[in-house]
């Protein structure tokens, strides 16, 4: 085998690996939090005592913006008023909605993750503190949920 062939053995395997890699990464889907907590619990941490909390996106959004209705503001500082010491994981779905908006679905999840972790922020809660995960595909439920993952951590002496 000449040194030509061998490089381009080696960059199909790389490409097929790759390949490989893409396709599992895709379907995990909507089961990524339940995949990231088994291997978490596998390594024996404690990511499985987090709360789930699901709010729907229609009713703490107004409709194609990032802007928080009053009742989304008053639930998520209800929530942070709980959980002073806590992490918060925070997925919005990147869903396509019905009209125009002057964002794209991904701009505008990203926006609206901005918006709940600023809401945090104002209830005290450290940026360090926050999670946004952009990751999460909208699923194919009529009403699209935003998931926060509450996870108490001790008090800071």
């Amino acid at each position: 085998m000449t040194p030509a062939q061998r490089t381009t053995m080696s960059f199909l395997d790389l490409a097929l690996i790759m390949t490989g890699v893409m396709a599992m990464i895709a379907s995990v889907g909507d089961r990524h939090p339940g995949a990231a907590v088994a291997l978490a619990e596998g390594f024996g941490s404690d990511a499985a005592a987090a709360q789930q909390i699901a709010l729907p996106l229609a009713s703490i959004f107004e409709p194609q913006e990032a802007r928080l209705t009053e009742a989304g503001i008053r639930q998520i500082a209800a929530i942070a008023a709980k959980s002073k010491h806590a992490e918060f994981g925070i997925a919005v779905p990147v869903v396509s909605e019905s009209g125009v908006s002057r964002l794209d679905r991904w701009e505008l999840a990203a926006a609206r993750t901005a918006a709940i972790m600023r809401v945090l922020g104002e209830q005290g809660i450290a940026d360090d503190a926050m999670v946004p995960d952009l990751a999460r595909p909208g699923g194919s439920g009529a009403k699209p949920l935003v998931l926060l993952s509450v996870r108490e951590t001790p008090a800071p002496q």
